[in-house]
């Protein structure tokens, strides 16, 4: 019986193994265009830039490109935009991106760029691209935080939420993250305005987050959805709120722990794979409500695999990332978007 069992497991192993393997090959078959390595991704940029840039490229790749002014407004009156990516008219499951829901992480802006500009390039020159866009809608919004985004460039470069003016309080901003109407108040957020993680005066309470959600919903079916940040380096999935393993938990370790062997093959960086209260507890985060049975109603009978990816490093720049790193960033995180949205495009999250 032992030497049975130690056979089992060696199969097994045999098996993982080549499990990862087939995976790296497919990393290693990605292809980065000349393009992609302009000098636009060599610095970072600021809100009108950015903006306009995000304009400028669905210009250029009009034909599966489509750019939305604005979802809605921000405290302070700024746009939110949208950009909708897909090879074909008749996609019907769409991916979800949205990016800079904390200002100072000016990384997840410059990724969410960098994906978009790398699916464009590649549609109609890279097979596998082309074939995930003929099935896939791709949808990014680049600013969920405008005003603070803003204000870490003309006043504090560390500034985390938005810029709302709390009644009653000399401290501004509510975050973002914690604003969502998942839990929202139930722990691992903060009901004094004066700190990081204040969740508002009430779930759902902020422009930014209204309009984030009515996007989101109006845009069904959505089968993944990612909320970039940094740092740290983790790929989280449900949930923050509790330690009891998610209906889902068994699909959406598998996909994260993917997604983490792929970026490690690109560059040799160690992701973690993990669930959200592992790093700590949260409550009305975007990645746990992106999952949540509120944004799975009118999704056309789906689930959205809901995960926030904190991208590099692990703390020697911690927020302030040098720009030179924008681009070894974007490169790999590339197989795990396209791996994220293959592997769902395939087997979504049935409600």
């Amino acid at each position: 019986l032992l030497q049975s069992a130690s056979f089992i497991d060696a199969k097994a192993e045999c098996t993982k193994i080549a499990d990862v393997e087939a995976l790296v090959q497919r990393a290693e078959n990605i292809t980065f265009p000349r393009k992609q390595q302009a000098e636009w991704f060599e610095e970072y940029h600021t809100y009108n830039e950015i903006v306009n840039w995000y304009k400028e490229l669905c210009q250029r790749y009009s034909s599966i490109c489509s750019y939305k002014l604005s979802i809605g407004e921000s405290i302070e009156g700024r746009d939110q935009p949208a950009v909708h990516i897909s090879g074909s008219s008749r996609s019907e499951m769409k991916i979800y991106f949205q990016c800079q829901i904390h200002a100072r992480e000016w990384i997840s802006g410059a990724t969410c760029m960098y994906i978009a500009n790398y699916l464009l390039e590649s549609y109609g020159t890279n097979n596998r691209v082309t074939t995930l866009l003929d099935q896939v809608e791709i949808i990014f919004v680049p600013f969920v935080n405008p005003d603070g985004y803003v204000y870490t460039w003309n006043g504090d470069r560390l500034w985390r939420k938005n810029r709302r003016m709390n009644s009653g309080s000399t401290c501004r901003g509510v975050d973002l993250n914690r604003n969502y109407p998942d839990h929202w108040g139930e722990g691992g957020s903060s009901s004094n305005p004066c700190s990081e993680t204040y969740m508002g005066s009430s779930e759902e309470s902020e422009p930014e987050t209204q309009n984030t959600i009515n996007y989101f919903k109006g845009n069904g079916p959505i089968i993944g959805a990612v909320d970039w940040h940094s740092f740290s380096q983790l790929i989280l999935r449900p949930y923050g709120w509790t330690r009891a393993d998610c209906p889902d938990e068994t699909k959406l370790r598998q996909l994260g722990d993917d997604m983490r062997d792929v970026i490690r093959s690109v560059h040799g960086m160690v992701y973690t794979s993990q669930k959200s209260i592992d790093l700590y507890s949260t409550t009305g985060t975007a990645s746990d409500w992106f999952y949540s049975d509120g944004a799975a109603e009118n999704n056309g009978g789906y689930r959205a695999a809901g995960y926030t990816i904190e991208l590099r490093d692990t703390g020697r720049y911690g927020f302030n990332l040098p720009p030179d790193q924008i681009i070894p960033t974007g490169e790999e995180m590339i197989p795990a978007v396209m791996l994220f949205a293959e592997q769902l495009l395939e087997d979504p999250i049935p409600i």
